[in-house]
């Protein structure tokens, strides 16, 4: 019984967590790591709409970057539609939004 009642002990054999404190845990280290959207400047937009472009009227392969908040993701395919309306593309299955590109590259 001794060693119970020394240091912390009585509340270590305790301890527990809660839902709602673990989710909070959870979304606060991930707002550490969280980024802010690049500004890219209208000479890089003018560089990603002409590969872009180009991609979709020739078939071309493209490899797109794209921001996400705690990670860039890599989408590589051709450009099989091109929604003006929502401003989304489709390539390789994936629905991209436009303002989400931070990066177009023309594979060989």
């Amino acid at each position: 019984m001794r060693k119970k009642l020394e240091g912390n002990g009585l509340w270590e054999s305790s301890r527990m967590r809660l839902p709602e404190h673990q989710a909070r845990m959870i979304r606060e280290n991930q707002l550490l790591g969280k980024r802010e959207r690049p500004t890219l400047d209208p000479y890089k937009w003018e560089e990603i709409n002409a590969l872009l472009g180009e991609a979709y009227r020739e078939g071309l392969t493209v490899t797109v970057r794209i921001f996400d908040p705690y990670e860039y993701r890599v989408v590589t395919g051709s450009i099989a539609k091109v929604d003006v309306l929502t401003r989304k593309l489709l390539v390789d299955g994936t629905w991209i939004a436009l303002r989400d590109i931070v990066e177009v590259t023309l594979a060989n």
